[in-house]
């Protein structure tokens, strides 16, 4: 078997692997891996349109990777990123306490507020 047939089977297995993952974030790590191997796999045998394919395919794991990274950092570090007037919805339901409330959140629960005293 030849270097470049290895190369394909390699890129193909990667692939595959990739959509074996729960995870969204490994999915795209793994199948940017997949895509990077399958542009070598397009170089050696000098398809044009499998590297323009899989050029195309990296730069959308890429991007999909950097969101994911960028999520994770304002979860982790959310005074990193302060919510903008035009990022805050009027129709979301503003957090408020039970207090403020006109009626008694017990009165809609399924359970009976007898069983709770």
């Amino acid at each position: 078997m030849e270097i470049t047939e290895v190369i394909g089977w390699v890129g193909n297995v990667v692939v595959i692997l990739s959509f074996l993952q729960k995870k969204i974030k490994n999915l795209r790590v793994i199948g940017l891996i997949g895509a990077m191997i399958w542009v070598v796999y397009a170089m050696r045998i000098e398809s044009y349109s499998l590297i323009i394919l899989n050029l195309v395919i990296v730069g959308i794991q890429i991007y999909h990777i950097y969101k994911i990274r960028r999520e994770e950092l304002k979860k982790a570090q959310p005074w990193m990123y302060p919510i903008h007037d035009t990022e805050w919805k009027q129709e979301d339901t503003p957090i408020v306490s039970s207090l403020e409330l006109d009626e008694d959140p017990l009165d809609s629960w399924p359970i009976d507020k007898e069983d709770l005293k």
